[in-house]
């Protein structure tokens, strides 16, 4: 399940503090090799991620036992930047209750109602 936010910058700040608590994993290899591992809780791809990428990440998903969210939103140059990381388009979550705040984002946003409250 593919999801775009709309609300940006509530769902930046979640991923922040989930990089500052090292619950933040980004790169395609780094966040397969979490999946593996059976960390992963939720995946964020940014939208200007090449389709053979996105692909890949979609087919790791769907050959996992894991039932795990993936959720698009922002670009490469913007999420990097906001996290201090080098440029990435993928982006794993090790947390289940970060992973958790930012479905609820997701899920308020879609409804209209007000995110991340």
């Amino acid at each position: 399940m593919t999801t775009a936010v709309p609300n940006l910058q509530k769902m930046t700040t979640l991923l922040q503090f989930a990089r500052k608590a090292g619950k933040l994993v980004h790169g395609y290899d780094a966040c397969l090799r979490s999946l593996n591992h059976r960390k992963l809780y939720l995946m964020l791809i940014a939208e200007d991620t090449s389709q053979r990428t996105r692909r890949g990440v979609e087919n790791a998903l769907a050959q996992s036992p894991l039932t795990i969210p993936l959720i698009t939103a922002g670009n490469q140059a913007e999420l990097s930047q906001a996290l201090g990381l080098p440029i990435s388009g993928i982006f794993g979550i090790e947390d289940k209750q970060f992973a958790t705040a930012i479905n609820a984002c997701v899920a308020t946003s879609e409804k209209g109602e007000e995110p991340c409250k």
